[in-house]
């Protein structure tokens, strides 16, 4: 007999905390699929923007590093029909600090391999418009 949809996801949830934490937090969920897409938004997966991510995963989000392979796995199997704007569009009606901390963790994965490619900054610059922030935000979230 076929597994079904819920037999799937409850298996697929197993032993790791940081995934349930993150299936409950469609914010969360937003967020690191932004991130996700920031690593791969000039073609490549750099071990430096991995990195990024995982410190960024452990020092804001409390996720444990090695629940992350299972987050990124639910993030590619759940969160494939989510754009970059749908999850930028969850922050809209936050606070600036907390807009202005989503823009530091997209900044932080960017220039992690010490280069700024065109796309990252133009998914930041399109992120910062969903969220309305202006270049003066966008500068200040920089330092």
């Amino acid at each position: 007999m076929a597994e079904t949809f819920v037999e799937k996801f409850s298996r697929f949830m197993g032993n790791n905390p940081s995934l349930g934490k993150v299936a409950d937090d469609l914010q969360l969920t937003s967020e690191l699929i932004l991130l996700v897409r920031m690593i791969f938004a000039d073609g490549e997966l750099k071990p430096e923007e991995l990195d990024a991510f995982k410190r960024i995963c452990g020092n804001a989000f409390n996720l444990k590093e090695e629940d992350i392979p299972g987050v990124l796995q639910y993030l590619k199997d759940f969160g494939y029909e989510t754009t970059a704007w749908d999850a930028a569009a969850m922050f809209a009606g936050h606070d600036i600090e907390r807009k202005r901390a989503l823009l530091v963790h997209l900044l932080r994965i960017a220039k992690s391999d010490g280069h700024l490619d065109s796309s990252e900054a133009e998914l930041i610059r399109k992120t910062a418009g969903v969220l309305g922030l202006t270049p003066e935000d966008i500068s200040a979230a920089n330092n």
